[in-house]
């Protein structure tokens, strides 16, 4: 379970006092994510979502939570375009960002919806829709917010994983970087703005209803950036369409970029360096999720006490290696 920093009922139910929330009835950690800590919250008024956020300062969180704020404003502007996604609530004061166990943390309401663990391509074409939609809706957010694990972050990891991956996978980490060092150029003349930057699976719901499924929010948009938009969609492409090795599901990358592609078309550049967004987004991921292990194994050496997720960063080499021999 992904419950980093553990927080007792005394503690949860004096922290909520500032909010008109009612009374707290029970709370239960969410297995789902990797990063933060997050509980579900019930109380006498309603559920909602506490998220506890344990690599970011303050000033960093309110520069992502800037991001769901704001598509919170462009619902109210232009409802028939509303993306479902969880915005934090104030308290009495006027107050989003609260400190919880020394850490920043925010409480959101819980949305409506389930996590769809084999997703069809019809509900990647509607995911895929939603992502596009969310690229446009925030394309007026100025807040400045580079991505901070793009190409010089990935350099950084190289130089300090270097003694403790096999070499096979350390060629492999070194001649990728070179490979997207080569064409960042053209990677900087992409369309670009702000990004989800986490678009996995886990990080949507979807309701049922009469007419099939819909998206039913949007969630963990606490790694949102900005950077390339074809690089969101490698991120989907590579958790929502294929196997855990890489291989693709029929139908289901055609659903994706049709999905994508039916609210914002690819530009000529967008179609050719497609092939390497696939591989930036699976260099991206295997790098931070070796990261994830380092710091997993620093917390249980420190005496940590914690219950948590931790994803196979092999996958995501796997599906590195397949994508340079597709790219060929």
């Amino acid at each position: 379970m992904s419950v980093y920093t553990p927080v007792s009922e005394a503690t949860l139910r004096d922290w909520l006092t500032v909010f008109d929330l009612g009374e707290l009835v029970s709370f239960q950690g969410i297995s789902a994510g990797i990063e933060n800590t997050n509980y579900f919250v019930f109380t006498t008024m309603g559920e909602y979502v506490l998220t506890i956020f344990e690599h970011h300062a303050a000033d960093e969180v309110e520069q992502f939570i800037a991001l769901a704020r704001h598509l919170g404003e462009a619902n109210q502007r232009q409802p028939d375009q509303a993306l479902p996604v969880p915005a934090p609530l104030e308290d009495r004061q006027g107050q989003w960002l609260h400190c919880l166990e020394h850490k920043p943390a925010i409480l959101c309401p819980r949305l409506r919806g389930e996590h769809i663990s084999q997703p069809t391509s019809q509900h990647i074409a509607l995911a895929a829709a939603a992502l596009a939609q969310l690229h446009l809706n925030a394309a007026d957010l100025t807040l400045p917010r580079p991505n901070p694990r793009a190409l010089d972050w990935w350099i950084t990891m190289a130089g300090t994983f270097a003694a403790g991956l096999p070499a096979d996978d350390m060629a492999l980490l070194r001649d990728e970087i070179a490979q997207q060092q080569a064409i960042h150029a053209d990677w900087l003349a992409l369309p670009r703005g702000w990004i989800h930057g986490d678009m996995f699976h886990d990080n949507m719901l979807f309701e049922t209803t009469s007419d099939g499924p819909k998206v039913g929010a949007i969630l963990d948009l606490y790694n949102a950036c900005q950077d390339a938009w074809l690089f969101d969609l490698a991120i989907m492409a590579n958790d929502w369409c294929c196997n855990t090795s890489g291989a693709w599901r029929s139908g289901q990358l055609e659903a994706l970029l049709d999905g994508y592609q039916s609210v914002r078309p690819f530009t000529a550049a967008e179609q050719q360096l497609w092939p390497m967004a696939l591989r930036a987004a699976a260099l991206r991921f295997w790098l931070s999720r070796i990261l994830t292990r380092f710091h997993q194994a620093e917390s249980l050496q420190q005496g940590s006490e914690q219950m948590a997720i931790s994803k196979d960063p092999n996958e995501l080499r796997d599906k590195l290696i397949l994508r340079r021999q597709q790219s060929v």
